[in-house]
């Protein structure tokens, strides 16, 4: 099991442009409700900034496989998608699409560092 707790030996990841990515993508799936849950979007992404470097340096440096990095960024979305939803702003299908298109930005910045 991985323990996402030191990250002294990271590879350089640019997260704060991942994280502006991830935003971005969010904002587009929920157009008129954006504004009722920027604030909290931000600071989830934000919180996930440790965790998320932490993942896509284990994973550019190999320490853990693909399979891995699927099933911890699943355990990751399932833990998002909790948070988008318990603002009660958005339906449970909206909150997956949200995190979906987030978690797709992430993905496809780890992907072009490979």
């Amino acid at each position: 099991m991985l323990f996402l707790t030191d990250i002294s030996n990271v590879v350089d990841f640019n997260f704060d442009a991942v994280a502006k990515d991830m935003l971005a993508a969010m904002k587009e799936v929920l157009c008129g409700n954006w504004p009722k849950v920027e604030s909290a979007a931000r600071q989830f992404v934000r919180g996930k900034e440790r965790r998320f470097k932490l993942l896509s340096g284990s994973y550019l440096k190999g320490e853990i496989t693909q399979q891995e990095f699927a099933l911890y960024l699943e355990d990751e979305k399932r833990i998002f998608e909790a948070e988008i939803e318990a603002l009660k702003v958005v339906s449970k299908a909206l909150a997956q699409k949200v995190v979906n298109a987030a978690i797709d930005v992430f993905v496809k910045a780890v992907r072009a560092a490979v």
